[in-house]
């Protein structure tokens, strides 16, 4: 079982290197991924940035010997589109856990611990990206009672 914490500054290496991972993976369903080691340092800047601007937090899943994965949640992310009727929500920006411990249940514990962080912080909607090809964190989200919002397709017009 994991143990899940905040992060903290000495983790910041280990949250680069995560991101990577996760870049890394998420690249081998969408090709327009960035390289990861060329934005990780920017990415976590951006994240922590982000956390202190939003109420937002890091958290950390541990085994004994390192970090096997991480979540963020920002408590207060407010919509700007006038469709909507309840326009302030949370928003979970990252969700990875290393490869050997996938299974697990640790991507829950996270997704718990970034609820609890929301809810605590006064947000009562909450919500998660997703890349249309990752059908397990799909899987994952809709078993936690996410359900498909907004869709968002794209089409390239031009080679780039």
């Amino acid at each position: 079982m994991a143990r899940i914490r905040k992060a903290i500054a000495r983790d910041r290496g280990e949250l680069e290197s995560c991101f990577a991972e996760l870049q890394r993976f998420e690249r081998e369903m969408e090709p327009n991924r960035a390289e990861p080691e060329a934005i990780a340092r920017q990415y976590v800047d951006e994240l922590l940035a982000d956390c202190a601007t939003h109420r937002g937090a890091v958290y950390i899943a541990e085994a004994p010997d390192r970090v096997i994965g991480f979540a963020c949640v920002l408590a207060e992310m407010p919509s700007s589109d006038l469709l909507e009727q309840h326009r302030e929500h949370a928003y979970v920006t990252d969700l990875y856990v290393r490869e050997r411990h996938r299974g697990e249940g640790v991507g829950l514990e996270l997704m718990q611990a970034a609820e609890a962080h929301a809810l605590a912080n006064g947000a009562s909607r909450i919500r998660v990206g997703v890349l249309a090809a990752n059908d397990i964190a799909h899987r994952l989200y809709r078993k936690l009672g996410y359900r498909d919002y907004e869709v968002v397709l794209e089409k390239v017009l031009a080679a780039e």
